[in-house]
């Protein structure tokens, strides 16, 4: 559904280019990215559930499948073409690493056995995972500059948007899998384009991303943060210096 959300806003631009075609231009990319340490909150009202894992360690697998990558399409403004406005979707993993012992607080309800040291994680919540993606769909403001006499352009991005996360718990057994609304997410990015040919350039960048993507979990809410750095790779068709 979001990847059709993307192709979908694309297409509304494409439409409206007119002449002024050579200004549009998409890209994909392939990538890989680091998720920091953070707390994962669990709610279970009926359960009375109320805890907190500290600095719970998440892993990328970006190369697993599904694996990283991202889709991004906009137009560069004016006839010397430095400022842009895009739309760009970043499918990104986080696994928490539910097989490890991480300081509690909060509220155990009726499973305060699960939760006493050294029990790992995972006797309570076996699984905390965003599988299928964090997928941050952002609105971005683009500046780019072109070295002289060369093929390579430098370029800055920002925006902001929805995260979209497909949420994978287990807790206490109960298993729920979904993709839904996470909140806000905030992107900043920089990097170059190669010209190889004509409208064709490789493109390598470094990007860091923030949310705050709350899941639906088997009778509650679970939440954490996602503060990532993002190493990407890919090709983008239609660029003009």
């Amino acid at each position: 559904m979001t990847v059709r959300c993307v192709l979908m806003a694309a297409t509304m631009l494409v439409a409206t280019a007119g002449e002024a075609r050579a200004q549009w231009f998409t890209a994909v990319y392939l990538g890989a990215n680091h998720t920091h340490a953070a707390s994962v909150a669990i709610d279970r009202p009926p359960d009375g559930i109320a805890l907190e894992y500290r600095d719970v360690e998440f892993e990328a697998r970006p190369f697993e499948s599904p694996q990283y990558y991202g889709l991004r399409f906009g137009r560069w403004f004016g006839s010397s073409r430095r400022v842009g406005l895009e739309v760009e979707f970043i499918h990104l993993k986080a696994y928490g690493r539910t097989g490890r012992q991480y300081e509690i607080t909060g509220d155990p309800g009726a499973f305060d056995s699960l939760v006493q040291p050294p029990a790992p994680m995972s006797a309570l919540v076996s699984r905390y995972a965003m599988s299928h993606g964090v997928n941050l769909l952002l609105i971005n403001v683009g500046l780019r500059t072109p070295l002289d006499e060369s093929a390579v352009t430098l370029v800055a991005r920002g925006g902001a948007g929805p995260a979209l996360p497909h949420g994978g718990s287990a807790i206490a057994g109960e298993s729920r899998e979904q993709y839904e609304y996470g909140g806000l997410g905030v992107h900043g990015a920089g990097g170059v384009e190669v010209r190889l040919h004509s409208r064709l350039s490789a493109v390598v960048e470094y990007k860091i991303t923030y949310a705050r993507p709350e899941i639906t979990i088997a009778g509650g809410t679970g939440r954490t943060s996602a503060l990532t750095h993002h190493i990407a790779f890919g090709l983008a068709f239609g660029l003009s210096r």
